[in-house]
């Protein structure tokens, strides 16, 4: 079953005998698999083995980790993924069109704050200058996708609501008469706060993709700096690229 003499990883052995078990249907959707502690006494193989094997079965999303009950077997039609073109400035809203299960927009945080020097720099704001800081967390159905932390320019936004968070940003800015027309976007992969894998429901070593955005209105005029955090199980990012 794992031959430790093999040139294949034994975390790989062990992910491909979870698969057959998965396709076989000795692991159904609902079903918890074997706990790390139970890999290690089963194949008698390290916990670190044993949560490198799992972790991999976790990004291709064949297995999802709900946090304080176990590791669970992907139940049918849950296996959501998101596809995020790089090359285009897409709302959250815009992102998950087609999906079957409703985006909810979970506001946690919405105040006015004195902007640090880095975000008045960025945002061409006198030193001090007052913008909105808020938390979301955005949900497809039950499922944890992006959590995000951003700060908006207050003038002329002077009247944004929990209401109009709990709903489309985007679309409250339309509505004040402005188009966003670009961002730009920093990605890197990373381990999370504790912070941020309480929000996306995620275990310690399971990494992120982060995302530093500044977005600007029409006229090149920066309004908004975001961090953004994208569970990695449901997001896979696209790029089209042509050649010079």
């Amino acid at each position: 079953m794992i031959d430790k003499h093999s040139t294949v990883p034994v975390y790989l052995q062990l992910e491909q005998y979870l698969t057959g078990q998965i396709a076989a249907g000795s692991l159904r959707p609902g079903d918890a698999i074997p706990s790390e502690n139970e890999l290690c006494q089963q194949f008698a193989i390290s916990r670190m083995t044993a949560r490198k094997a799992v972790d991999y079965l976790v990004r291709q999303g064949k297995v999802e980790r709900r946090r304080g009950q176990g590791t669970f077997v992907v139940q049918s039609g849950k296996n959501v993924r998101i596809s995020l073109p790089l090359d285009r400035h897409l709302s959250s809203s815009e992102a998950t069109l087609g999906l079957n299960e409703p985006v909810v927009n979970r506001l946690i945080c919405l105040c006015h704050q004195a902007a640090s020097q880095d975000i008045a720099d960025k945002l061409r704001l006198a030193p001090g200058g007052e913008v909105w800081f808020m938390q979301r967390l955005r949900l497809v159905g039950d499922i944890p996708f992006v959590f995000e932390q951003s700060w908006m320019i207050s003038d002329p936004f002077d009247d944004l609501s929990d209401a109009d968070l709990n709903r489309s940003k985007y679309a409250y800015i339309s509505r004040k008469g402005f188009t966003v027309e670009r961002s730009e976007k920093e990605i890197r992969a990373e381990l999370p706060s504790q912070q941020v894998r309480d929000m996306l429901g995620i275990n310690r070593d399971e990494p992120v993709l982060h995302a530093t955005s500044i977005a600007f209105l029409r006229d090149n005029i920066p309004f908004e700096i975001s961090e953004i955090y994208y569970n990695q199980q449901h997001y896979r990012f696209t790029l089209t690229a042509a050649r010079p």
